[in-house]
């Protein structure tokens, strides 16, 4: 099968049911990883945290399609798979400060500067990742793509984010489909978790 790799996140306008996360228990920690691509990294988590509520959100349903089958042969319940953009899903479902770690992993780098608008870090979306989560939460983003990080780091750090100065998830955890294709293409690798 064969899956875009680039899809307009304004294409796609269906939002969700606030009542989604009403179920959660308030003190059950939750994960959100936007633009989850094949997967790697989300069912890795998902299975060395099986208390936690883990939602992926990614704008290609063929992607969602295959990792949907691979979710249910491990066996993975705590593991929500969601078809539709993950900022729209935030603002719809997410209370503010409820979220304990939001995974933001090599995303579409968008070059052309009318495309910009379309990056899931931007000045408008950064606030909003800014009031999801909580007072202790964190947000990882990773890329290997220079000019983007930088206008990452310096939209998130004006909307109040700070970096922490070291952190071992990305030496114990990380680990996605797009690492795999920076280490393979001999591309420098920029990741930091951010905290509020």
């Amino acid at each position: 099968m064969r899956v875009r790799n680039h899809t307009n996140p304004f294409n796609i306008t269906q939002r969700f049911d606030p009542k989604w996360l009403a179920h959660l228990p308030p003190d059950q920690p939750l994960d959100v990883e936007i633009g989850f691509g094949r997967g790697v990294f989300l069912r890795y988590w998902a299975a060395k945290h099986l208390l936690h509520k883990v939602i992926g959100i990614e704008v290609r349903k063929q992607m969602v399609d295959i990792l949907q089958s691979r979710v249910d042969d491990q066996l993975l319940p705590q593991l929500q798979l969601l078809h539709g953009n993950g900022l729209f899903f935030l603002q719809d479902c997410v209370p503010d400060n409820r979220l304990d770690r939001l995974f933001i992993f090599h995303p579409d780098p968008w070059f052309k500067k009318r495309h910009q608008k379309r990056r899931v870090v931007t000045d408008q979306y950064s606030q909003l990742l800014f009031q999801k989560l909580k007072p202790t939460g964190k947000l990882y983003v990773s890329t290997d793509v220079d000019l983007l990080w930088q206008d990452m780091c310096q939209t998130l750090t004006v909307a109040g984010f700070k970096a922490l100065p070291q952190d071992d998830f990305w030496q114990t955890h990380y680990n996605t489909h797009w690492h795999e294709f920076s280490i393979t293409d001999n591309r420098t690798l920029f990741f930091q978790t951010f905290q509020k």
